[in-house]
């Protein structure tokens, strides 16, 4: 796939807000990229725990894992439920506070953790669920272009918003289906969603697993399976479902991945949407700060746009309700312009650093900046 229709793709119907000629840079991941989680305002590496509290803390380093492969790996540790205020990249450096509820004797609160891609460490406690204000991102450019991306650098801090696409993450870097599983989903149409999931081999994949997609393609399931990496979790895991209930339905109801990740996946393509055959109108705007998208779950509750973006994509009445997942979409309200703060730029490393609010990507501020392929930064 061309880089832009990549970003039709995922509902970027206008490419750019800014009219710059592309830049020829790479990320070296994960080592290039880092994400720190931002609390009350301040770096997560700052917060310091109360001595007594509810809530147990601890700091969660990653590196190149996804979050649910993490996730079921300190549950299993720590043997409870682990909440977390954000799914971090999988292709990065991250830093971010996980905490679970205080039961029991302090003396049995496991202090560290420590694996080749995961590191936990004891903080302290907390009286409260903490605040997370946003995302501090590093990131390492390869590039010889370097001076003209401090300029437009420059020219963002000066006016510093961006359109607040939903970005490639969630719909997925190398293979962006994952909003289209959503919509078959929606649709109950429990078979192509599986097929979605598990097929379709994109060219950014390694000859192997195209070759074991194109084997479930023929439903050779049980020789896919024996040649898939163990990362690959969440294919193996409906293959042994399907093979055990031979349905598609039950093989997706038991998905290693939650199924709403998909269905909001869907939501945010509707948002990009939206936002894309907008932007025109709303860049015109002086006061950005306030204006929000709303994508209502009811077409009776849209704008002319929004209902314009129903019709062509299906959406009835209840159409957002899945019983049979018992997963049940909200209103999505989000702002149409993300604020990009505390800018700043290190020549000799070729490092650039931001923060962005909670729920912004720092994918699309590379778009902006860089234009060309966003699997070079992805």
């Amino acid at each position: 796939m061309k880089p832009h229709e990549i970003d039709i793709a995922i509902g970027m119907e206008r490419y750019y807000y800014e009219d710059w000629n592309e830049i020829n840079a790479t990320i070296e991941r994960p080592n290039g990229f880092k994400v720190i989680e931002e609390i009350d305002f301040r770096s997560a590496e700052e917060w310091r725990g109360d001595r007594v509290g509810k809530y147990i803390v601890y700091l969660l380093t990653k590196k190149g894992i996804d979050h649910f492969s993490m996730l079921a790996e300190i549950q299993k540790v720590l043997r409870k439920k682990v909440n977390y205020l954000g799914i971090k990249d999988a292709n990065a450096i991250t830093e971010q506070l996980v905490y679970i509820i205080k039961e029991g004797d302090e003396n049995s609160i496991i202090q560290e953790y420590n694996t080749e891609n995961i590191s936990l460490r004891f903080l302290g406690f907390s009286p409260k669920k903490l605040n997370h204000t946003g995302n501090i991102f590093e990131i390492t450019l390869i590039t010889s272009d370097f001076d003209i991306i401090k300029e437009r650098l420059r020219d963002i801090s000066k006016d510093p918003y961006i359109p607040a696409y939903i970005g490639y993450q969630r719909f997925g870097s190398r293979r962006p289906i994952t909003h289209i599983v959503g919509k078959y989903l929606l649709k109950r149409d429990w078979e192509r969603a599986f097929y979605y999931i598990l097929t379709y081999p994109f060219l950014s994949e390694s000859d192997e697993i195209r070759s074991v997609r194109k084997l479930i393609v023929n439903n050779e399931f049980k020789e896919a399976l024996r040649l898939l990496p163990s990362k690959f979790k969440q294919e193996k895991t409906l293959i042994k479902n399907y093979l055990k209930f031979g349905n598609y339905y039950l093989a997706l109801k038991n998905s290693f991945i939650p199924i709403s990740l998909y269905l909001d996946a869907y939501q945010s393509y509707i948002f990009n949407l939206y936002l894309s055959r907008k932007l025109d109108e709303y860049r015109k705007l002086a006061e950005k700060d306030n204006v929000n998208v709303i994508i209502p779950t009811y077409y009776d509750n849209c704008d002319e746009l929004c209902k314009q973006i129903y019709l062509e994509e299906g959406i009835e009445r209840n159409f957002f309700n899945i019983k049979e997942f018992k997963v049940s979409l909200r209103t999505l309200i989000r702002k149409a312009f993300m604020k990009v703060r505390n800018i700043k730029i290190n020549e000799k490393t070729n490092t650039i650093s931001f923060t962005l609010d909670r729920g912004m990507y720092a994918t699309v501020v590379l778009r902006e900046i860089l234009k060309g392929d966003p699997r070079k930064f992805t």
